[in-house]
């Protein structure tokens, strides 16, 4: 997996922070006979917010999505939007436009009214639809796609068809459901930027889905982690990268480092012999933990300067080298991403030993064991 990008400060999206709240969600529960799919789901989203919700296949992600459309209506709980409970409102009484994965076009409408589908219903005059949906294909860059039928168009220029129909009627809030997971590579790097910056000049409160890590630390203010129908965590990129609030999303995010070892004190750990500081945890009362750090955290240096480790593998990545080490004091295996320089200055070669520091503020413990007595 390539190490990933994520923003160099939590406060890339400040002006989001101090607006009102669009859609609460309270105790939110979903039920399917015996299975429970969601569970006690309480999340806040607030006005002009681009929010993923992030998680593997089965997580409910999809569901939590599908019950605040009302396509999926919950067993359970409260849904609030600007202060509107829409709880019970079926779905073509509540105020949102939604892109599915499959886009979901009309294949026998042209273009034009495809995106015009939403305004006739609601019988908007024939010249202020051609002006909206003029302006939508403008916006999208389908400019003099009017009348083309979906056929025509390629799988990227479907989805912004969709996306520029989902937007017509001028909802309070985006529903993106895996937008982009039909598309190649280059086209899904691409349009997501799109998408990033079209919501960002409209101001439009946005839920998009995805089961893609990079694409909700790309293009999300906040994420919501999920797994098996609970949230693990809520918080932007940075927060959720750098400071993961349990195994799970530290394994979900990016490339991780885990080692067990057993904690000492508050601050502290005890791998093999040595004895290691680390960030503040709450693990005293377990037996074993586990040890967690991003590869990048990983520091080389001489043989005396760290922990001793040998060298297994190198692997040239362009940008930079992935080494994979075997920590001689306990016998574990550690991968460290470095710079190219940096291994060149080192000598790395499979069986070279050398120093590995692993850095106190980079390290999180999680608990693995049994609960001490």
């Amino acid at each position: 997996m390539t190490t990933l990008t994520v923003p160099q400060t939590d406060s890339v999206h400040a002006g989001v922070a101090d607006a009102g709240i669009h859609l609460e969600i309270a105790g939110l529960t979903k039920r399917y006979g015996q299975f429970t799919a969601l569970r006690d789901i309480d999340l806040a989203i607030r006005e002009g917010e681009f929010v993923c919700f992030l998680g593997p296949s089965g997580c409910g992600k999809t569901t939590l999505l599908r019950a605040i459309a009302g396509l999926a209506p919950q067993s359970a709980g409260r849904i609030v939007q600007c202060g509107r409970d829409i709880s019970r409102l079926p779905p073509q009484a509540r105020d949102f436009g939604i892109v599915f994965q499959s886009y979901a076009l009309f294949p026998n409408l042209t273009v034009f009214d495809n995106v015009a589908y939403g305004l006739r219903n609601r019988r908007d005059e024939r010249h202020l639809m051609r002006q909206r949906v003029a302006e939508l294909l403008a916006l999208v860059d389908l400019s003099g796609s009017e009348g083309k039928y979906p056929a025509a168009l390629s799988g990227g220029q479907q989805q912004r068809v969709a996306l520029a129909r989902a937007l017509a009627t001028e909802p309070g809030l985006l529903l993106l459901d895996e937008p982009l997971s039909a598309l190649d590579a280059r086209v899904r790097v691409h349009l997501r930027s799109q998408i990033k910056a079209l919501q960002a000049r409209l101001g439009v409160t946005t839920i998009m889905v995805t089961h893609d890590q990079e694409e909700a630390l790309a293009m999300a203010d906040r994420i919501v982690v999920m797994n098996h129908g609970v949230i693990e965590q809520v918080g932007t990129p940075a927060e959720i990268y750098r400071h993961p609030a349990s195994a799970f999303v530290a394994e979900f995010i990016g490339s991780m480092n885990f080692l067990d070892c057993r904690p000492e004190g508050g601050h502290g750990l005890r791998l093999g012999e040595q004895r290691l500081e680390c960030a503040a945890h709450h693990c005293a009362d377990h037996d074993r933990v586990r040890l967690a750090i991003r590869p990048e955290a990983v520091e080389l240096c001489a043989r005396d300067e760290g922990l001793s480790a040998r060298v297994d593998h190198v692997e040239f990545l362009g940008a930079f080298l992935r080494v994979s080490l075997t920590l001689e004091a306990c016998r574990q295996t550690v991968t460290a991403d470095i710079a190219v320089r940096d291994g060149e200055r080192l000598g790395l070669t499979p069986g070279v030993t050398l120093g590995v520091r692993l850095p106190a503020e980079a390290v999180r413990l999680f608990p693995s064991g049994e609960v001490r007595a």
